[in-house]
């Protein structure tokens, strides 16, 4: 329910193919849920490190935590998407707190498995 009324309140943006959603760098004052198409993931030197379909969440953790977006994301054919601002979830996670803790929770598992894969590249590059 309570992604419902994030979805029902988020304002509806269309990107074309070639259009940057999120840039790396900037404040990341809103997320993006992908409803409809794909976004190329690119790093600093503009190389493909993954991409997003529908039902991905693009720049969460840049929107709860006020910072900047860590990547670049670029629709890869036309894309639609829904954008959440910060202070829209913020609202949202005061109203409902199981719903922030929820969101909260997730996050954390996501920043334990980016370490966890961190320390394995370490590891590796030490070998070669």
């Amino acid at each position: 329910m309570h992604l419902q009324i994030l979805a029902f309140s988020a304002v509806r943006q269309s990107f074309a193919e070639g259009d940057v959603i999120i840039k790396k760098g900037l404040k990341g004052g809103a997320a993006y849920l992908i409803l409809s198409g794909r976004a190329d993931l690119v790093s600093n030197d503009e190389a493909r490190i993954g991409s997003a379909g529908p039902g991905a969440m693009l720049g969460e953790i840049s929107m709860i935590g006020d910072i900047p977006y860590s990547l670049t994301a670029r629709a890869s054919e036309p894309l639609q998407a829904a954008r959440i601002d910060r202070s829209l979830f913020m609202r949202v996670a005061q109203e409902y707190p199981d719903f922030g803790a929820a969101v909260f929770g997730a996050l954390a598992r996501r920043l334990d498995v980016s370490m966890g894969d961190l320390d394995t590249a370490r590891q590796a590059f030490e070998k070669a």
